[in-house]
């Protein structure tokens, strides 16, 4: 609640969430006690990629993979975001419904921990929505990583930026990183929200020949960054980016939102605005058209669930993963 006063003072929204944190290390540990758990119940195929799912005749299912294939009457797809665009094509072919989604645009912050400790320390991830003055758009924080590290990510052959942190003190770093970002929903006639996202981070690609970083001072005197000035920095960057001006590559919509946001931080963890914050760009989280399905995740074909950040529905890993346990509890009342 006193964090809350302070936010709205400020004319911030701290989203209540609680927040279980396993930490990028912990993560891998639990996916294999589910692997040893099931390995000898359920028959595994990695780096095995579905070409195609067939619908046969009475509700029944064809997987394609490979030169082989196999049947089922219950088929749960669960791409995740980075299956969007498949996720997409199976749409079409099966006359499966959807509607455009929304696109996030934004930045990856990172800057001293000790700066957003107050916070990171009581509540771990805040989840915090700044509604800009200019232009009405919201902004969030997202994906909140203290003591952690700034990575790259490949999502279809572009480059963005995202962060993760390690529950082991070992592995710990002296910053906190997380992400700004903008939402974007289009209206009729634009309907491809991912291809203009992705069109962004291509742009920052070709400048900065994948992630480019720079000074918030930087990007408020308009100058690009250049190596000796993120050097004589406080911040010591935790990826290897490429100095660079991100107002080349980022809509001025977007970026007056980014800027605006961390004024307003700066107002609740007083140093978010300094100029040696580092901005990593771009950040892009794709949504996947969101696949029309009933109160079960099931579509309009019996038997064929859509779960998790593919189907458009969910936005995060705990909320993807409950998606999971919905479905199979489901099926299984069923059976």
């Amino acid at each position: 609640t006193h964090f809350k006063k302070i936010c709205m003072q400020n004319k911030l929204k701290l989203l209540d969430a609680s927040v279980r944190h396993l930490g990028t290390d912990i993560n891998y540990v639990v996916l294999e006690n589910i692997y040893n758990e099931l390995k000898e119940k359920v028959d595994f195929f990695f780096q095995t990629p579905v070409t195609k799912i067939e619908c046969l005749e009475d509700d029944n299912y064809r997987l394609h993979y490979g030169d082989t294939s196999a049947d089922c009457r219950k088929c749960i797809v669960s791409v995740g975001r980075i299956g969007s665009k498949w996720m997409e094509s199976v749409c079409k072919e099966l006359n499966i419904p959807t509607k455009s989604n929304r696109v996030d645009i934004g930045v990856r912050v990172e800057l001293p921990a000790v700066i957003f400790s107050d916070l990171t320390d009581e509540l771990y991830e805040s989840k915090i929505v700044y509604r800009t003055e200019k232009f009405e758009d919201n902004v969030r924080t997202f994906c909140m990583n203290p003591y952690g590290i700034v990575v790259n990510e490949n999502t279809n052959g572009i480059v963005t930026v995202n962060g993760h942190s390690y529950e082991d003190p070992a592995q710990q770093t002296e910053n906190t990183n997380f992400a700004l970002l903008v939402a974007k929903h289009f209206s009729e006639p634009f309907k491809d929200s991912n291809g203009y996202g992705e069109s962004i981070a291509r742009l920052s690609n070709m400048l900065g020949g994948g992630v480019i970083v720079q000074r918030f001072g930087d990007l408020v005197r308009g100058r690009r960054s250049t190596v000796k000035r993120i050097e004589e920095g406080l911040v010591r960057p935790t990826l290897s980016a490429t100095p660079g001006d991100l107002s080349l590559v980022l809509p001025k919509r977007i970026l007056d939102g980014i800027m605006e946001m961390i004024y307003a931080l700066d107002k609740i963890a007083p140093g978010t605005a300094n100029d040696d914050t580092l901005l990593y760009g771009v950040e892009v989280k794709f949504y996947n058209m969101e696949v029309e399905l009933n109160e079960h995740l099931e579509s309009c074909h019996k038997g064929l669930y859509i779960i998790g950040d593919g189907s458009g529905v969910t936005h995060s890993l705990s909320h993807a993963s409950a998606s999971g346990v919905y479905v199979a509890r489901h099926i299984c009342e069923n059976m």
